[in-house]
């Protein structure tokens, strides 16, 4: 017996005929993602996935430039997904001929819009490790502990051992306020002068400690007042 034609089969026949027959440049961003997920989103409308995801990152190029971990919590988004997104700008680049040195993430605003779209509309404090290897660039992104609407915990040593592990020349702490704005409390200077110390006896450094607010976010390195924590 054949098997029964599941309810979305000929949804995606028609989205696949409507871009075979139209100008690519003209189907907007919600389109390209959802055909995009046909091929790891086996049996499903992809179209809701599509539209939460770029409401969460704002953008095709906010969804792509997501780190693969935060990528595969997302509703809808396996492991599958997320790494097909991911891999998406290096095949891009690699297909324009743009084959360079990537550009260091703690370049000027890279890496807090990097910060920004890591926590996107998280109701809750999380905190991540972001890993760089010896050109600033991200190598791994590890959520390492997620609290509440005002507090998370943080293990010192998964920090440690997470840091070791990935091989990091340096790392970027990377917590959120999400229902206030961006300036550190008392604990979160104390964290970062904690770290600072635990992981420099082992050579590593801290590039940054980022904090997104409601409103934005704020860079502790380049903030005069607490740029001693990282000397």
């Amino acid at each position: 017996m054949a098997d029964k034609k599941y309810p979305h089969a000929d949804h995606r026949k028609r989205v696949r005929e409507a871009f075979r027959k139209s100008d690519i440049s003209d189907i907007p961003d919600t389109g390209l993602l959802e055909l995009l997920l046909f091929y790891s989103v086996p049996r499903k409308d992809t179209n809701p996935i599509a539209k939460s995801l770029l409401d969460k990152y704002g953008s095709l190029r906010g969804v792509l430039d997501a780190p693969y971990e935060e990528l595969k919590t997302a509703e809808g988004i396996g492991e599958s997904s997320a790494l097909l997104l991911s891999v998406l700008p290096e095949i891009a680049s690699r297909y324009s001929g743009k084959t360079g040195p990537k550009s260091a993430l703690f370049e000027q605003g890279e890496a807090e819009k990097y910060v920004m779209n890591l926590f996107g509309d998280s109701e809750n404090e999380r905190f991540y490790l972001i890993c760089l290897d010896t050109f600033g660039r991200a190598t791994e992104c590890s959520l390492l502990g997620e609290g509440s609407l005002t507090q998370v915990s943080i293990d010192k040593k998964s920090v440690v051992k997470t840091a070791v592990d990935s091989g990091a020349e340096s790392v970027i702490l990377a917590h959120n306020h999400p229902q206030g704005d961006a300036a550190p409390s008392e604990n979160d200077i104390l964290l970062t002068k904690e770290l600072s110390r635990l992981l420099g006896e082992i050579g590593i450094g801290i590039a940054d400690h980022i904090i997104a607010g409601k409103d934005g976010c704020l860079s502790l390195r380049n903030t005069v007042k607490f740029q001693n924590l990282f000397d």
